[in-house]
């Protein structure tokens, strides 16, 4: 990119015409016959025609199984997206009668999209140390370019370029293996369950199969970690011990970019393999316990019926109440203007109703419990009782509760033998407690 070129002339063009790319599976499987076709074929022509694309499209449908009434519909949506994203382009200048006629031309944006999915699509698995090997192979030969380099130019052109081609290389081909091992994993933890459909002999031969596939992968990812990781640090810190006496602009941004990918590189190795290694540990215990021990399948057979049988026996849970949390602090959160309440008159009082705010029922609460312990005791639920005619809402009762009995408990003498449920109201039941004077 250009460094003069200013900020606003990159980005508002892209947001003025809202630029964006939205493909479908579908569309870049179409994208990508497409340029197979142009390349191989024997004319050298840059375009291809309408009537060839649907030939296309149609035997992606054969590997795709959708709706055959429909093919046509997805064909022209998918022709749409990829000439909005520009992919495709029309190869002609005037207006055609007849859409058939019509021939189309990719642009360098299909091109790169295309070539790009292709490469990831034709990853053969190669090991991670034969790509650490062509990698360091590279160093090598930057190490020799930066011994005999005694220029800037030298520097730049010989060892920096160098250094951050093959830092694009390493991290492409990385990244594929990755993806790839990704795909196997995903396969690995889903092996396990089709065993249970197999018989014994099968599940054998695709267990010891499956073995010597982790066990390959963790040998892999192991010498990648233990040798090749080891020397690409040794020949890059080689360059950087050469490039101190020149100081090339530059090459520290590239060297830390280098450092910091090759340890995020061994990070990413070093818990694939931990993964891998928990996988060969499922993989051979199904094989030890289930498979040698159980030849005659009966443990696996029953486990087969238990996921296929619903149990005979069944387990019935009761709802419980809900409990209500008895917190002395939520009685400062009471509501300033409760409504009126009418008076009601409780058994065993003779008190007159009288409306009191919700800052005062602890002092109303202290009044009722001096009463009551003055004619020789005091029970919970009684003052609670007396008191809830002053409250706004009943459910404030769990509010005052544990400040309630830390008064109680200290005015008189508790009584152990009085800890009876006694429900005040039809929402609330409060375990009972009883001081005496």
């Amino acid at each position: 990119m250009d460094q003069s070129l200013p900020f606003a002339e990159i980005v508002q063009p892209i947001l003025t015409e809202e630029r964006r790319l939205d493909l479908w599976p579908r569309d870049i499987a179409l994208l990508a016959t497409i340029k197979y076709e142009i390349e191989r074929s024997p004319d050298g022509l840059l375009t291809i025609p309408y009537s060839a694309i649907q030939g296309l499209s149609s035997r992606i449908d054969l590997l795709d199984v959708k709706d055959p009434q429909k093919a046509e519909r997805r064909m022209s949506e998918s022709m749409t997206r990829l000439l909005n994203a520009g992919c495709l382009t029309k190869a002609e200048i005037v207006r055609l009668r007849l859409s058939g006629d019509a021939e189309y031309q990719l642009t360098s944006l299909g091109e790169s999209v295309a070539e790009w999915h292709v490469t990831q699509s034709r990853f053969s698995g190669e090991p991670l140390t034969a790509i650490f090997k062509a990698f360091i192979n590279q160093i090598t030969r930057i190490v020799e370019d930066a011994e005999k380099a005694t220029t800037p130019d030298d520097w730049h052109w010989d060892v920096i370029s160098q250094m951050q081609h093959a830092l694009r290389d390493m991290l492409v081909s990385i990244h594929r293996h990755q993806n790839a091992l990704d795909r196997r994993h995903a396969e690995m933890r889903a092996f396990i369950p089709t065993l249970l459909t197999a018989n014994s002999e099968e599940s054998i031969s695709q267990c010891e199969e499956q073995l010597s596939l982790v066990i390959k992968t963790i040998e892999d990812l192991q010498e990648a970690v233990l040798s090749s990781t080891s020397t690409a640090f040794s020949l890059i810190d080689r360059i950087a011990d050469l490039a101190k006496p020149h100081a090339p602009k530059g090459f520290d941004a590239v060297y830390d970019d280098l450092v910091r990918r090759l340890q995020s590189t061994g990070a990413w190795i070093t818990q694939r393999a931990i993964d891998w290694m928990d996988h060969h540990s499922v993989v051979h215990t199904f094989l030890r316990t289930i498979i040698r021990v159980d030849r005659q399948r009966r443990v696996t057979d029953a486990l087969k019926r238990s996921i296929a049988e619903a149990p005979d026996w069944s387990l019935e849970v009761a709802d419980e109440p809900s409990f209500y949390r008895m917190r002395a602090d939520i009685a400062r959160t009471a509501p300033s203007k409760p409504p009126p309440r009418t008076a009601k008159k409780r058994d065993g009082y003779t008190r007159e109703f009288e409306e009191v705010p919700p800052d005062a029922i602890p002092e109303l609460l202290i009044r009722y419990l001096v009463a009551d312990l003055a004619n020789g005791e005091a029970r919970a639920s009684k003052l609670f009782e007396a008191a809830l005619p002053s409250m706004s809402n009943e459910l404030r009762v769990a509010a005052y509760f544990p400040w309630l009995i830390g008064q109680m408990v200290q005015a008189g003498k508790l009584d152990p033998n009085a800890r009876d449920w006694q429900r005040i109201t039809p929402l609330i039941e409060i375990e009972e407690l009883r001081v005496t004077k």
